[in-house]
């Protein structure tokens, strides 16, 4: 893209490398980074990781908009705005920091993501037609959904001038335009209807339909080889592992790495996940990433393994600043949502992230079929 990258702002790590992977099926060249670049990034899709899913909103708000900044001096082509597709994090504190910071009048958020099931209808967001607080994200440990409504979860006061508009309707002269949809078709309708007032923002339907909107076509990428070995998955999310031949932390403390290699040399690949009896502790999640963050390092120290694997964002993002892996490359799209990545600086490794709530792909399963059987 002659006139620089288009710029995403997300507000995790799996977050980012979902709308990456997206930008990769379209042909493009996506590059994630997590610390701000000082030099113009040579790429078509530029997603910078703001790591604020959960800062208070206040701080949210600082970084977002200290980011923005620093970017939009940089050469580029556009800003997108990644939030949650269930609406989880200070997702309207965001939005007002990078829209104010863009000059930009308004946001237009179509949240949800109906490949998947995730839907708003009258003001209120749905899994698989169930209402959000009626299903498993209503025991999210950071953000649980006590409701559905879009305005409490976005925790909208009465002066935040926040609406909902079905496709079609009117707009209005609020601060942030919910977009509802029931289908693809709808949010590519949303996408249509942008201007040069408005920040998109949104899930990874809308980010797609964003591309399509300036042209981008897709071309799907289908993995051809299986992972490379030898595999290290950490299982870093408070859900059940999808594996049970795992091996365990011993309460909160890390397995040793001289027995993961062990482990690694005799099969190739290996999951380790925490005690699930720890999983409600709430110094669980804390101490489990620094424990894969500690246990990562010094696996790839001694080379013991070419592929890591992460479930769980925040897991995804401790691990790889211990790693110093701040700016990785797209490579391959396994599924939706679970995508390879290569770190610029050590391309001799590749690492696969994935958000919690999303599966593990088939072929990945297959490839890894010492772990998952």
């Amino acid at each position: 893209m002659p006139s620089g990258p288009l710029i995403v702002l997300a507000d995790d790590l799996t977050g980012a490398a979902e709308v990456a992977a997206i930008a990769h099926e379209a042909g493009l060249c996506a590059v994630i980074l997590t610390r701000l670049p000082r030099a113009p990034v040579v790429a078509d899709v530029l997603v910078f990781d703001t790591d604020t899913r959960l800062a208070s909103p206040a701080r949210a708000a600082r970084r977002v908009r200290a980011c923005v900044l620093h970017l939009r001096r940089l050469p580029h082509a556009g800003f997108f705005k990644k939030t949650d597709s269930v609406l989880r994090g200070p997702v309207l504190a965001e939005l007002a920091a990078a829209a104010a910071a863009l000059g930009l009048r308004r946001a237009l958020l179509v949240a949800g993501n109906p490949t998947l099931g995730r839907t708003i209808r009258a003001g209120r967001c749905y899994v698989a037609g169930r209402p959000l607080d009626q299903t498993a994200f209503a025991r999210d440990p950071h953000h649980p959904a006590t409701s559905s409504s879009v305005l409490d979860l976005l925790r909208s006061g009465p002066d935040a001038r926040v609406v909902c508009r079905a496709p079609g309707g009117p707009w209005s002269t609020a601060r942030v335009i919910v977009g509802e949809h029931r289908s693809a078709a709808d949010t590519a309708r949303w996408a249509r209807t942008l201007d040069r007032h408005t920040l998109p923002a949104g899930a990874a339907d809308f980010f797609r339909a964003w591309l399509q909107a300036r042209g981008l076509g897709r071309v799907m990428v289908t993995p051809g080889v299986p992972a490379a070995m030898p595999a290290l998955l950490l299982h870093g999310t408070t859900t059940a592992p999808a594996t049970t031949r795992s091996i365990r932390f011993n309460g909160l403390r890390t397995p040793s790495a001289a027995r993961v290699t062990t482990a690694l040399r005799q099969r190739g690949a290996v999951a380790v996940a925490a005690t699930p009896l720890t999983l409600n502790d709430p110094r669980a999640p804390a101490a489990i990433s620094r424990g894969f963050a500690g246990l990562a390092r010094t696996l790839r120290d001694t080379r013991a393994f070419r592929h890591l694997l992460i479930a769980g964002g925040a897991t995804a993002a401790t691990v790889l600043r211990a790693l110093g892996w701040n700016r990785l490359k797209v490579v391959r799209v396994w599924s939706p949502g679970v995508v390879e990545l290569q770190p610029v600086t050590d391309p001799g490794f590749t690492v696969t992230l994935k958000p919690g709530s999303y599966p593990w792909s088939a072929s990945i399963r297959r490839s890894l079929a010492c772990v998952f059987t």
